[in-house]
């Protein structure tokens, strides 16, 4: 009787240690991909603010301020659509763990 307990007890204790690995790596994995994003975005928005200030050091007259302000609106969609692409990358990537976690809650739910 106790041999049973015992083996009974190693194989939940198992089972649980796999299902908590496993959602540890998944977890560390997904938070890896989301910081590549942000780290892609930031450095994306950083050169395109910088950019764009080196633009404006270098007006030196009416005709280049009417280009650099004629520029302007570009600019900025530009930057609204990359914005607009990231959070598309960002919500496939929170999709994406959601469906992983169920299906991992699956896995450990159909091994009890």
């Amino acid at each position: 009787m106790t041999d049973n307990v015992k083996d009974s007890y190693e194989k939940v204790a198992q089972a649980a240690n796999a299902a908590a690995s496993d959602a540890g790596k998944l977890a560390v994995d997904s938070l890896e991909k989301l910081m590549e994003l942000q780290m892609g975005a930031v450095r994306t928005y950083a050169d395109a603010v910088l950019s764009n200030a080196r633009e404006a050091l270098e007006i030196k007259d009416a005709d280049s301020a009417r280009t650099y302000f004629e520029k302007q609106p570009e600019v900025i969609r530009g930057l609204v659509q990359q914005m607009a692409n990231d959070s598309g990358e960002a919500i496939k990537l929170s999709q994406r763990y959601a469906e992983d976690s169920q299906a991992l809650l699956r896995k450990s739910a159909e091994q009890k």
